[in-house]
């Protein structure tokens, strides 16, 4: 695709302000009107005039002469609209509202900061942002006034439990206390219990005995809403302490009923394997079967206790049983990470049963499928030997972003993916890549805003936008109000005209009337100017959609070259294609990578102008004030040369000239009316764009000071989650290096017990024998006396 297409696009957004359709003005009648056709033409100016004051009226009223707010509306206002984006569950939205008022010291002394600070710190929690959310809680914490403290107590627990930060909450939790009369409420009870469950900054023996102290109440609730959530965790905290009798106890009342809800449901499957593993521990095998027996198909614990039941089976020695379970699990989790362990149990079951080719079957299907993965692997390693090394071409590889999962192969993710520090490798990485993209985006933001203040004026503030557009139609009603009081006053005074007057006047008329269809396009009134706004945006639109396509089309384009350049990377070996070839053909790849990457760029700017077009499609049409100016001008130059030959009318023309005067007077007064407005819209603009762009400005300073601090922390994160990461993989090696071991050690096994087996075999023919030509020697001996 080249970038012709682009092009138009980018032109036909030049042109989105381009006038609309053209109404032609009506042409002169040629006999002169009647004085009844006059003063009805009159009636109509004067209730054009009436209705364009009573729009002048409403502009004033509901922009010009109402008060600017002032701080604390406009801080209550922000308020009311961070709560609505807040119910509305729109947490970014939301978190920046907030964050404006949070930041703003002028609003800390506000009844509604603690409300502001409690949304915040969970519109940020909901976005996983825990980090700031736990510097807005601990805020709101140290408060007195706030109805939200158990609430933020409760938020502040779980991510002190995420974050293994757990100094200085106990004094918050005996605040709690205090406020609940000495009691804490059931939820807050049992997130505390969990809090206490997982420190670990405690010794073992102290947290058991918190937590249990805690978890123990609630359990004893009988109906509670978490007494069995406790119940299971005393169970746990048992089975920590290595008393496994007392959690069997615990945990059997758990793994009964049918609870309707979905985590008493998960809650009673955990609680049977629990019981079954515990069971198992004890020797007492028949009852952990039942208990793993009980667990449903559709559970996500189902693959881990059809693995356990095999082995269950094997203590018990009958193998066969255990050979059904792991055929059942390969059936219904054969890309679970339990399964390469499932396959070589199999394989030595069937050992066990003396099937050898099934055997010696299974061993070689786990081979065929891992060695070439473990191969994989090992030269992932081999390139990599560095960290630092290996982090660079990470990020080389997925353009500057941090992310393991394009290095490995599909099958080894999954097994790298459920390291937990391979996890918390990925979740760092993401803050990471994503606060450096909200820097950017922010650091983008303020420039647009600036460059907007600049440029499009008005367009910032719709409300004032539209007070304007307002005030424009009606000096555009106006305008066409003076255009029927000259066109009555030529009617009147055309006989009464020099021919040399008369010409002068046909060329100004003229003149008039070429502009006159440029005006005519003109709204006068709001359903024109609806109209006229429905006419843009529907332009744009338009070429929004284009722009989306094109840059689908883009897209794709990169996701080809990326599919391209890693089948060239995973197919090297095995290809044995010329290098000058490969290295020309790779070339001519980055060529067309610069090409797609330079029409993203531009796409992103077309449609960021779209974007600007749709909001300012309300905005007047391109030099309207200018036109209407050249217009008005027209006009007087008609009327003064109509005015010269008033002196010569008498009667009933006299009276209609001078009521077009006294017509004329209140259109004047109506004109400087709408300039007024303008004037007092345009200040009330600047006023507003200069406290704007102070507001900016201090932000971009705080985000030169964040850009710092993200580049800070992303050169401390190359060392580090590139090692995690690279030994990540060494462990995934491992894994496979073992499972293709240990079938490769079975094979040998089936050889060597195939080899005894037949060694046995013979071993027994020889003694049987032996032990039959003894019983013929022995039955013929008599036979033998007598030959002798």
């Amino acid at each position: 695709m080249g970038t012709s297409r682009l092009h138009a696009l980018l032109l036909a957004a030049a042109t989105l302000v381009a006038p609309g359709s053209v109404r032609a003005a009506e042409p002169a009648p040629a006999t002169r009107p009647s004085v009844k056709e006059l003063t009805s033409r009159l009636d109509q100016v004067s209730g054009q005039l009436k209705v364009a004051e009573e729009n002048l009226r409403f502009v004033e009223t509901q922009y010009t002469q109402r008060p600017e707010p002032g701080e604390e509306e406009m801080q209550l206002r922000r308020f009311s609209d961070g709560e609505i984006q807040y119910l509305l569950s729109d947490w970014p939205a939301a978190s920046v509202l907030f964050y404006d008022l949070v930041g703003d010291p002028r609003f800390r002394n506000n009844p509604r900061y603690p409300d502001a600070l409690f949304y915040l710190s969970d519109s940020l929690y909901q976005q996983q942002n825990y980090i700031a959310a736990r510097i807005y809680l601990r805020e709101l914490l140290t408060l007195s006034n706030t109805r939200h403290y158990r609430e933020a107590l409760v938020r502040y627990l779980e991510i002190a439990s995420r974050l293994n930060q757990f100094t200085g909450l106990d004094e918050y939790i005996e605040r709690a206390r205090s406020l609940s009369g000495g009691q804490l409420p059931p939820e807050l009870e049992y997130v505390y219990a969990k809090w206490l469950f997982k420190r670990t900054d405690l010794p073992d023996e102290t947290r058991r005995e918190r937590a249990r102290a805690a978890f123990e109440p609630l359990a004893r609730t009988e109906g509670g809403r978490f007494q069995k959530q406790s119940a299971y965790f005393l169970g746990v905290l048992s089975v920590q302490a290595g008393d496994y009798a007392r959690a069997v106890e615990q945990f059997r009342p758990l793994a009964t009923g049918t609870p309707e809800q979905p985590e008493l449901k998960r809650l009673k499957e955990l609680a049977s394997l629990s019981l079954a593993r515990l069971l198992y521990e004890l020797g007492r095998y028949d009852e952990a079967l039942d208990r793993y027996a009980e667990i449903p198909r559709e559970s996500d614990s189902f693959v881990d206790s059809l693995y356990e039941m095999a082995w269950v089976h094997v203590k018990k020695g009958d193998f066969a049983k255990a050979k059904n379970a792991t055929d059942i699990l390969l059936l219904v989790g054969p890309d679970s990470t339990l399964a390469p362990d499932a396959r070589l149990l199999q394989g030595h079951l069937q050992l066990k049963l003396r099937n050898y080719d099934e055997a010696t079957s299974t061993y070689e299907g786990v081979i065929g499928t891992y060695k070439p993965v473990r191969d994989q692997v090992d030269g992932l390693l081999r390139e990599n030997q560095d960290p630092i090394a290996y982090f660079d071409n990470l990020l080389a590889r997925n353009e500057r972003t941090l992310d393991i999962t394009t290095l490995l192969p599909p099958m080894a993710l999954k097994f790298a993916s459920t390291q937990k520090e391979v996890a918390d490798a990925l979740r760092m990485q993401k803050d990471i890549d994503s606060s450096r993209q909200g820097v950017e985006e922010s650091k983008a933001i303020a420039m647009r805003i600036l460059q907007a203040l600049d440029e499009r004026g008005l367009e910032v503030f719709p409300e004032l936008q539209e007070g304007y557009l307002r005030a424009d139609a009606v000096d555009s009603a106006l305008v066409r109000s003076e255009q029927w009081m000259v066109q009555v006053e030529g009617d009147v005074l055309r006989d009464k005209l020099t021919p040399e007057e008369r010409t002068a006047l046909e060329g100004v008329r003229q003149e008039r009337e070429a502009l006159g269809k440029r005006l005519a396009t003109l709204p006068t009134n709001q359903e024109e100017l609806k109209a006229r706004q429905q006419r843009m945006q529907d332009q744009v639109d338009a070429l929004d959609r284009e722009a989306f396509q094109l840059g689908f089309e883009l897209q794709s384009m990169n996701a080809i070259s990326t599919a391209v350049r890693k089948w060239l990377d995973d197919t090297r070996e095995d290809r044995q294609a010329n290098p000058e070839v490969e290295k020309e053909f790779l070339a001519q790849l980055h060529n067309e990578e610069q090409t797609v990457g330079a029409l993203q760029v531009e796409l992103q700017q077309l449609r960021s102008r779209l974007s600007d077009e749709r909001a300012s499609a309300n905005a007047y049409v391109s030099g309207e004030h200018v036109l209407r100016e050249q217009y008005r001008e027209t006009l007087r130059r008609e009327h003064a040369l109509l005015t010269a030959a008033e002196q010569r009318l008498s009667g009933d023309d006299a009276a209609l000239v001078a009521r077009t005067h006294e017509t004329r007077q209140r259109s004047d007064a109506l004109r400087a009316r709408v300039e007024l407005a303008r004037q007092v819209l345009r200040a009330q603009v600047e006023q507003r764009g200069r406290l704007i762009r102070d507001k900016v400005l201090a932000e971009q300073k705080l985000l030169q000071d964040y850009h710092q601090e993200v580049a800070s922390v992303t050169g401390s994160a190359r060392n580090l989650v590139g090692r995690i990461a690279f030994e990540s993989i060494q462990k995934v090696r491992k894994q496979f290096y073992d499972l293709v071991l240990k079938a490769d050690v079975g094979l040998v096994d089936v050889a060597f017990t195939r080899k005894q087996d037949k060694t046995t075999e013979i071993q027994q023919l020889s003694v049987q024998k032996d032990e039959e030509l003894r019983s013929l020697e022995k039955e013929f001996e008599e036979v033998l006396k007598d030959v002798n």
